[in-house]
């Protein structure tokens, strides 16, 4: 994905381009990330409107809701939230922006069954239905859902039937969020 950074005029933001420097954050031009999540996940046109696109790092971009007010100091930790790991062939969201907006993905997205939905949250491998990998278009990856909340991304190994991986699915879901459910469902039940 080629990112560009215009000034933040050209995006119609107040925002000063020296602060911004300063800070170590550069505005990112939304069009090639809006592309592409639109041809793999077919988000409506609208899902990501008002967003401002921000790069302070190699590995991530993150999002952020208007008004945006950045000052030279104090230096900014964080800002927004991280939206989509770039630091890979095939960039894909996070799982803070699944949970966001996973919801309104129309293609490569899968809803999970109760026993699905326990095993991706643990980070297992899961193995879907042929009816789930219905709105699928391909190996890679795919948003993770249930009861029409979006959880993660998982990684889907193959959609052909003659694959010894077919309709396989890695969970990608964080070590660090997976780590209370060892013992428990996330539905509240002891497992």
């Amino acid at each position: 994905m080629n990112l560009t950074y215009p000034p933040a005029a050209e995006l119609g933001l107040d925002l000063n381009d020296e602060i911004l420097a300063a800070q170590g954050i550069r505005l990112v031009d939304p069009a090639p990330i809006l592309a592409h999540l639109e041809e793999r996940f077919d988000f409506p046109g609208d899902t990501f409107d008002e967003l401002i696109f921000l790069q302070a790092s190699t590995k991530v971009l993150r999002v952020a809701s208007p008004p945006l007010e950045i000052t030279a100091r104090p230096a900014i930790d964080r800002l927004g939230i991280d939206f989509l790991r770039i630091d890979m062939a095939n960039p894909r969201m996070t799982t803070s922006a699944v949970m966001t907006w996973g919801a309104r993905a129309r293609q490569n997205v899968v809803d999970t069954d109760v026993e699905q939905c326990t095993a991706f949250l643990r980070r297992q491998t899961i193995t879907l239905t042929s009816d789930q990998i219905q709105a699928c278009t391909g190996r890679g990856f795919v948003v993770i859902g249930h009861e029409g909340y979006g959880l993660g991304v998982g990684f889907l190994e193959s959609t052909c039937q003659d694959d010894d991986n077919f309709a396989r699915v890695r969970s990608m879901y964080p070590r660090a969020y997976a780590a209370d459910l060892d013992l428990t469902s996330p539905f509240g039940n002891p497992s």
